[in-house]
């Protein structure tokens, strides 16, 4: 002891710079540290809240927060009917980039598949939940936003009625809650000159094939609204949560549901 006090005395200067170097080494690595466990945190902690029993995604993806997923929306029904299945709801995921009162506003906005799904299980902080299939959302306080705000998203204005707390995306964007129609009706909104757009090419391409040159009272239907022409599809959802009855198996189910050629599936503790 008495040799390591004469040392430093000795060479106080450098050990006084190797004391404040380790320093700052240590504190990189709790920071670093402190940093991956906040993006694992951002990362799960919707899915385990919304505490599904298995996620139903398109197929060979990772969706619906790793990337991308698109199912139709009937996909709801053919779980339900599926043995061991409680529960079945669709849920919507996507990201959009807004102006609100002249700054930039980036948001991820989860669609709930209202009335199954209203949102009970929100970590509320201010205000309260949904109560209404259109027009409201509830926000991360995050985002700036306050109860009572009103903010355009699609062709709509919705009114903030609650605040979230640490309800944030893995890239750090603040979560917005809404029910499924509305959070389709932003998703899928188009400007009046792109829906001309489409209808002009749609009625086009039916003048160009034997079918509309035979029949050409059928231009109509086809520049007409896009649910109006059996053809197309409805619009899509990012998963189907699925709840499992009490007692039953949830590998099998998974495994039933699995065996589809159009879906992949995953456990809570998988997504």
């Amino acid at each position: 002891m008495n040799l390591a006090t004469k040392d430093i005395q000795h060479n106080l200067g450098r050990f006084t710079l190797t004391t404040v170097g380790i320093g700052l080494l240590l504190m990189l690595v709790m920071g670093m540290g402190g940093i991956y466990r906040g993006l694992v945190e951002d990362a799960i902690s919707l899915v385990e809240r919304i505490g599904a029993d298995l996620w139903v995604v398109q197929k060979d993806t990772r969706g619906p927060f790793a990337e991308i997923s698109r199912i139709p929306r009937d996909m709801e029904d053919r779980v339900l009917a599926v043995p061991g299945v409680e529960k079945a709801y669709g849920f919507v995921s996507h990201t959009v980039q807004r102006q609100y009162e002249g700054k930039p506003l980036r948001l991820t906005i989860q669609g709930l598949s209202w009335p199954l799904d209203k949102g009970l299980w929100l970590p509320i902080a201010a205000g309260r939940g949904l109560r209404q299939a259109h027009y409201e959302l509830v926000a991360d306080k995050s985002s700036k936003l306050q109860v009572g705000d009103k903010i355009a998203l699609g062709k709509e204005i919705f009114t903030v009625k609650g605040l979230t707390q640490g309800m944030t995306s893995q890239a750090g964007d603040s979560m917005v809650f809404m029910t499924l129609n509305d959070a389709q009706a932003v998703q899928f909104n188009q400007s009046p000159e792109s829906i001309r757009i489409e209808r002009s090419a749609r009625v086009n391409r039916l003048l160009n094939i034997d079918l509309g040159q035979t029949q050409p009272q059928m231009s109509e239907r086809a520049g007409g609204l896009s649910s109006g022409i059996p053809a197309l599809g409805t619009v899509m959802i990012s998963a189907v949560l699925v709840d499992i009855k009490p007692g039953c198996n949830i590998d099998a189910v998974a495994k039933h549901i699995g065996s589809w050629p159009d879906v992949s599936v995953y456990t809570e503790e998988g997504q």
